[in-house]
């Protein structure tokens, strides 16, 4: 078997799409710190970040696990769209609760 970590993103997806739970652990460690940053970068609270890159990933598990991953583009881009649409999410939240503080 190749090296996994030779391996392209829709490769190591589908194998762990199939069970192999490493192919998922060297996309995380790939892709980690970039969107860790930009993250950090929009929200500037760690603990937030925190919260969100975990959402990332937990949302990117659940829609390959569920088979509804769809190789159009690349992983990169559509980990990143994750995380960019949940910290949208994120600040629509704390400006819908911050209206109802002042109410």
């Amino acid at each position: 078997m190749e090296n996994l970590q030779m391996m392209t993103d829709d490769a190591l997806v589908a194998l762990y799409s199939k069970g192999n739970n490493q192919a998922f652990d060297i996309l995380l460690e790939r892709y980690k710190d970039k969107l860790y940053s930009y993250i950090y970068f929009v929200v500037r609270n760690e603990e937030q970040t925190e919260d969100l890159f975990q959402e990332t990933f937990i949302k990117a598990i659940t829609t390959i696990k569920r088979g509804r991953y769809t190789e159009k583009g690349k992983f990169s881009s559509w980990i990143l769209r994750i995380s960019h649409n949940l910290t949208i999410d994120y600040f629509r939240s704390s400006l819908r609760n911050q209206r109802f503080l002042f109410v």
